[in-house]
């Protein structure tokens, strides 16, 4: 079953096309960054401004009522 996998997999090697000019390869850090810690960035990101757009606030009281003697 191996040998006919390996068969198989031979088979599929894709074969440069005409006028292809391939750049240097990536290493596994680059394509790490590249293809994982750039988009968690991106959604942390994200998540932060909508946080910081729709997260409750809280309202300023001017009184100088203390909250142990005031009940609301």
């Amino acid at each position: 079953m191996m040998i006919q996998l390996i068969q198989a997999a031979s088979k599929f090697n894709m074969a440069q096309e005409d006028g292809a000019m391939p750049g240097e390869s990536l290493s596994a850090a680059q394509t790490a960054l590249y293809f994982v810690g750039a988009p968690l960035g991106i959604f942390l990101l994200i998540s932060v401004i909508v946080y910081a757009a729709t997260g409750e606030r809280k309202e300023k009281t001017e009184s100088k009522d203390s909250v142990l003697t005031h009940i609301e």
